[in-house]
C-alpha cells in the first residue's frame, strides 16, 4: 500500500502531467493534451495578489489518495458521489459570475462550465442508477467512511469560499475573484477524475472522466493567461 506521503506525490505529478500535456508515468495516465503548461498550485501567496490563485486544497489531495486505494464498483461509486457536488459548486460560482462578473470572456467560460458540469451532473446521477440503484446521496453514504469524512470536509471548505465570493462586489473584481477561486476548484476535480479516468470498470466513466479532465485543464490555463495579463 502506498504511504500518504508517496501517494500524494503521486497524484501531483499525475496532475502535473495531466495539465501540461504530457503522460503520466504510471497506471492512472492522464491525457495527452496541446495545451501551454500550467502549474495546478497556485502556493502560499498573499491573498491580495490578483494575479496568482490560492492553493489548491489538501483535503482534494486526500480524497484521491482514497480513490487510488478503492477498486471497481467502490472506486466508481466513490468517485460519483465526490464529483456531483464538486460540479454542482462550481456551478453556483458560475452562475453568480453570470449575475456579477462583466467581463465578456469570463461570462463565456462560466456559460461552459454550467453546461459542462450540469452535462456530467446528469451522466453520474443516471450511471449511479442504472448500473447500482444508487441515488447520489445514497451513493454518499455507501462510500468508505475515510472518502465521508473528506468529502465533508471538501464541501466545508467550498462553502467557506462561496460565502467569499458572494461578498465580493459586482464588476471586474467579481471577475478576478472567480477566476482565481475557480482555477483551486478545477485542479481538485482533475485529482478525483484521475483514478476513474484510468481504472473505472465502465467504458463510458474512463471516457467522461478523460473528458473532464481535458475541459477543466483547458479552463484553468485560460484563466491563468487571463490573470497573468492582468500585470502587465
Amino acid at each position: 500500500m502506498r504511504s500518504s506521503t508517496a501517494a500524494r506525490t503521486l497524484i501531483g505529478v499525475l496532475v502535473g502531467a495531466a495539465l501540461v500535456g504530457l503522460p503520466a508515468t504510471s497506471a492512472s495516465t492522464a491525457p495527452v493534451s496541446t495545451h501551454n503548461p500550467v502549474t495546478v498550485e497556485g502556493g502560499e501567496r498573499p491573498e491580495n495578489d490578483p494575479s496568482q490563485p490560492p492553493p489548491t486544497s489538501p483535503t482534494a489531495y486526500e480524497f484521491g489518495e482514497t480513490l487510488a486505494k478503492l477498486e471497481g464498483e467502490d472506486l466508481e461509486i466513490t468517485f460519483m458521489a465526490g464529483i456531483i457536488p464538486h460540479h454542482r459548486a462550481a456551478i453556483e460560482m458560475a452562475e453568480l459570475e453570470l449575475e456579477r462578473g462583466q467581463n465578456a470572456d469570463i461570462r463565456t467560460h462560466a456559460e461552459n462550465i454550467i453546461a459542462n458540469q450540469q452535462h456530467q451532473i446528469d451522466q453520474f446521477t443516471r450511471w449511479l442508477d442504472e448500473w447500482y440503484g444508487l441515488t447520489p446521496e445514497e451513493a454518499m453514504e455507501q462510500a468508505p467512511r475515510e472518502a465521508q469524512r473528506e468529502m465533508a470536509t471538501m464541501e466545508r471548505e467550498t462553502q467557506e469560499d462561496m460565502a467569499k465570493l458572494e461578498q465580493v462586489p459586482a464588476g471586474a473584481e467579481f471577475d478576478v475573484e472567480f477566476v482565481r477561486m475557480m482555477i483551486p476548484h478545477h485542479s481538485a476535480g482533475i485529482i478525483e477524475f484521475l483514478e476513474p479516468q484510468s481504472r473505472a470498470p465502465h467504458a463510458e466513466l474512463r471516457v467522461a472522466a478523460a473528458t473532464g479532465i481535458i475541459n477543466q485543464e483547458a479552463e484553468i490555463a485560460d484563466f491563468r493567461t487571463w490573470l497573468g495579463a492582468l500585470d502587465r
